[in-house]
């Protein structure tokens, strides 16, 4: 099962699925299939052809569908009666992208969504999405397939977590091996990326109450390991405004060993 279908899963059967969805670090074209399922499954609640579903739209540049006349067209659609379900689904490629009148009328299909209409926005850049619009999706990050995965980047990601889970305070001090390997900011923001999808990982591992026999599981509750997330995601934020490579990684250690007193 993939992981975003489990993440669906456990959405909704906390009953916390919410109409508006930014799906981070992934392409369309990566996750087509298995996000065509989640739709289906969770949303529409069919086994019909998903392809077939005249509610759902889908909005690509490689389509050359996402301007400003599609977008007129799609809002348009979104106000009239479900054929199917009453649910109306509608997916954005590359929302990092959208344009100012785009994004504009946008915006108020987000802020107050129509009964029924879902909204999954999709970016390879979760910092260039404009904040109004972060502000009201509910965020999943997607790691790369297994084919994507640079290998060096998930060994450095495990060296991470193994630091700071066992070593606290003192993971500064004894993390110069690490230190060394990151030559720049990207390098650091990637793999920042892979350790939110391993936290993310254990999350689900004591959610579902198998596979806690990880380091991250066996060090942290669900509560520690949700404020962890949300530190390695402003982490990768602030990256964004030119802070310095060594500095990011001390100010990251310390709010990691520091989370359980650190006011989110």
């Amino acid at each position: 099962m993939s992981k975003l279908y489990n993440y669906f899963e456990n959405l909704e059967k906390e009953g916390l699925l919410t109409q508006a969805f930014l799906v981070g670090n992934v392409l369309f074209d990566d996750i087509k299939e298995e996000l065509l399922e989640v739709i289906n499954k969770f949303i529409f609640k069919s086994d019909k052809n998903i392809y077939e579903n005249p509610d759902l739209y889908i909005l690509t540049k490689e389509n050359d569908n996402i301007n400003a006349e599609s977008i007129k067209e799609l809002i348009k659609n979104l106000s009239t009666t479900s054929q199917f379900n009453n649910k109306k689904v509608y997916i954005i490629d590359e929302a990092e992208k959208l344009n100012e009148k785009i994004y504009n009328s946008l915006l108020k299909t987000l802020e107050e969504p129509p009964q029924g209409v879902y909204a999954i926005l999709l970016t390879n850049n979760m910092d260039s999405v404009k904040p109004t619009i972060i502000s009201r999706c509910q965020k999943i990050f997607i790691s790369q397939s297994k084919e994507k995965i640079n290998n060096d980047n998930s060994a450095l990601a495990d060296a991470f977590i193994e630091l700071i889970e066992k070593e606290k305070e003192k993971a500064i001090a004894k993390g110069f091996d690490i230190y060394s390997s990151i030559k720049d900011r990207n390098k650091f923001e990637d793999i920042l990326y892979e350790i939110l999808f391993k936290y993310k990982e254990a999350l689900h591992n004591i959610i579902d109450e198998k596979n806690i026999n990880g380091i991250i599981e066996q060090n942290n509750t669900i509560e520690e390991i949700s404020k962890k997330m949300i530190i390695i995601d402003k982490t990768i934020y602030r990256l964004g405004y030119n802070l310095n490579k060594n500095l990011a990684i001390d100010r990251f250690i310390i709010d990691m060993w520091r989370c359980d007193v650190w006011k989110i």
